[in-house]
Parts: C-alpha cells; sequence; structure tokens
C-alpha cells in the first residue's frame, strides 16, 4: 500500500501534521498555527501530542532567540500565538498530560512596572505551567497567601526599581517560614546573582532566556 492510499488518520499522516505544525510557531501569519492546530485536531491526534509539538516549536524560537537569530519582537509575538493554540486544547487535556507545577508570580509592592512579569508569565504558559498571575504592586502577605491558596512549587517575584528591590528580601523570608519547600526565583532590572542569593532566593533570572532552565534546575534539586 502506497502512502497516498492509507487513512488520514495513519501514523505517518500524524507525524507529517506534527511536524508541520512545530514549524509553523513563529512562522509569519498570525492564523498559520491555529490553522495546523486545527488541522491536528481534526486528524484525531492526541490533544498530549498536539501540545508537545508547540512546545517544541517554541523550545527551537528560544534557542534562536539565545544565539541573536531571533529577535525578542517576534518571539513575545509567537508566544501569543502558541497560547491561542493552547487554549484552543482548553478542555480537551488527556488527564494528567498537563505537568502539575503551579507557579505564582507577581511585582513587589509599590512598583508598577509588570511587563517583565508578563513575559515570564507568558512563557510558563507556554511551557505548559500552571500560573497564577498576582498582578503588580504585590505586598509580602499577598505573596504569601498565593503561594497558600496554590500549593505553589515555584514563585516568582519581579522589581524593575532599585527604590522597591529590597522587599524581595522580606518576602523570601515569610514564604520561607511558613512553605520552606517553595522555590523562589527573582529577577528585574537593577537585580544580579548575587543580590538574589543574599536575599535568599533559590534562582535569579537575568531574561526571559534563561527562565526555563532556572525553573528546571531548582525542581530538580527537590
Amino acid at each position: 500500500m502506497n502512502r497516498r492510499s492509507r487513512p488520514l488518520n495513519d501514523m505517518d499522516q500524524q507525524r507529517d501534521v506534527l511536524i508541520t505544525l512545530k514549524r509553523s510557531v513563529g512562522a509569519p501569519g498570525a492564523d498559520a498555527l491555529k490553522e495546523w492546530v486545527d488541522r491536528a485536531m481534526k486528524e484525531s491526534i492526541p490533544v498530549h501530542d498536539i501540545r508537545c509539538a508547540l512546545i517544541q516549536g517554541v523550545e527551537t524560537l528560544r534557542h534562536r532567540l539565545m544565539s541573536s537569530d531571533f529577535g525578542m519582537p517576534d518571539f513575545l509575538l509567537s508566544i501569543d500565538s502558541v497560547l491561542d493554540g493552547l487554549d484552543m486544547l482548553s478542555g480537551m487535556e488527556d488527564a494528567g498530560s498537563m505537568p502539575d507545577t503551579p507557579i505564582v508570580i507577581g511585582v513587589v509592592k509599590g512598583d508598577p512596572h509588570d511587563l517583565g512579569k508578563n513575559i515570564i508569565a507568558g512563557i510558563y504558559r507556554a511551557y505548559g505551567y500552571r500560573v497564577v498571575d498576582l498582578g503588580r504592586d504585590v505586598c509580602s502577605d499577598a505573596f504569601v497567601q498565593g503561594v497558600a491558596l496554590n500549593g505553589a512549587k515555584i514563585l516568582g517575584i519581579s522589581a524593575m526599581m532599585s527604590t522597591t528591590m529590597s522587599a524581595m528580601k522580606d518576602i523570601i523570608r515569610d514564604v520561607k517560614a511558613k512553605y520552606p519547600e517553595t522555590k523562589i526565583i527573582v529577577g528585574g532590572a537593577p537585580l544580579n546573582e548575587v543580590l538574589a542569593s543574599s536575599y535568599g532566593a533559590d534562582a535569579y533570572v537575568e531574561s526571559a532566556v534563561s527562565v526555563i532552565e532556572q525553573t528546571m534546575a531548582i525542581l530538580d534539586t527537590d
């Protein structure tokens, strides 16, 4: 039997669709990715496999971003397209196929700058993490409550001002006092690895490029 005569749900046909879906991540045109997600669903490809293809596409672009072969604006547009594609799969997700890793994220009190936080939250969602975004101008008690209510394995704290970043130290102390198993990642323009360590953070993220590696690394230390 030649390939053309095989049924639409043939394994080779599904593989070709998934390869094209992966390549459509970052392709010009906002609708290209949605069209291939829709095609994959019509081919009855398992939702888990569709989601993996999307994440593999993001990973390819992220490595291109790391090598300066892809610009941040285009990368963020691609993240938005992937999130739209994942939304198409909502309600159809196979049981147990999503990572059970709740992440709470927010910007410290007194700091109105949330662009960096929004970028990180979008990348986490694109990789399948369940993100609870507390927003900006978040006090220490709200961070603690967010961790408690969501059973957060990861807490991400952002500060973009030198006048607000010192609040991270108190937030980390308060969270660790009640939930020492929660891993805390910090980031923001005025920070560096030395400051982050002195505040008690488990990791410092310099940019969106490295956030997934840093997250996976601290989770692997459990």
